[in-house]
């Protein structure tokens, strides 16, 4: 192999060894204050589709996610805990809305995504509201508890965690100011997300949101490849025009 080509390859391989862009690593949200969706970090984002799942209509039923079992939708009453603004008033309160509740059974909630449901694409960002914790049981007090949330991408790999976090403000009639968001974006795509309570079977989350904002930046691999096609051209002119002087 003569020496121009040895040179060409190793520059070719420098480009695609080399870093990703910033884009290429996750982002985790929260816990962050959330009282309407005004509140999310992916409010006014630019996204080929977007759902918020606010349970206002008594069921999870946007497309293309799978909740895990055991947990349901609960009604308005003196102890609903929903994002604030879902009964039409932002007051402190959310026992007017809905939520989905653990049903004194689970410590966690995954949200599976389907890229077929969702047109070929897995979002690129999701995430879900946590908005209270009560008493597992009559002997159990209620207060604070640790909160943490997780991801998964497209082939099953960790995209990280945040939390443990200690939520709760010792009351579990409505109140608001202590509802969280939670969130990640990976411009790769995100399979699931998962809320857990380690030591609590009784809670509520709110806003489940998940879209697919499209990249306009190539991948790592064709930038590479578009580098080696200009700059491995110009290499390789250079070192035979000196070859031949």
């Amino acid at each position: 192999m003569n020496r121009t080509r040895l040179v060409a390859l190793a520059f070719a391989a420098a480009l695609l060894g080399g870093p990703s862009p910033a884009d290429a690593t996750p982002t985790f949200y929260g816990p962050t204050p959330y009282l309407s969706a005004a509140d999310s970090p992916f409010a006014g984002g630019s996204f080929t589709y977007f759902y918020l799942e606010d349970f206002e209509d008594g069921s999870l039923n946007t497309p293309g996610v799978t909740p895990s079992a055991g947990w349901s939708v609960f009604a308005p009453g003196q102890f609903t805990d929903s994002v604030d603004a879902d009964d039409g008033t932002i007051d402190g309160f959310g026992t007017g809305g809905h939520s989905y509740f653990s049903n004194f059974q689970n410590n966690s909630l995954t949200f599976t995504f389907s890229a077929a449901a969702l047109g070929g694409n897995l979002p690129t960002d999701a995430g879900i509201v946590w908005t209270d914790v009560g008493q597992n049981s009559i002997n159990d007090t209620i207060g604070s508890k640790p909160v943490s949330f997780s991801a998964v991408d497209g082939q099953g790999n960790a995209l990280g965690s945040i939390g443990p976090f200690t939520l709760g403000d010792a009351l579990i009639t409505g109140t608001t100011a202590e509802d969280r968001f939670f969130g990640v974006h990976n411009a790769a795509g995100i399979a699931s997300i998962t809320i857990r309570m380690p030591i609590s079977n009784n809670w509520e989350v709110d806003h489940l949101q998940y879209g697919f904002s499209p990249s306009a930046v190539p991948e790592p691999a064709s930038w590479a490849l578009l580098s080696v096609g200009l700059l491995g051209g110009v290499l390789c002119r250079r070192l035979r025009g000196r070859a031949s002087s």
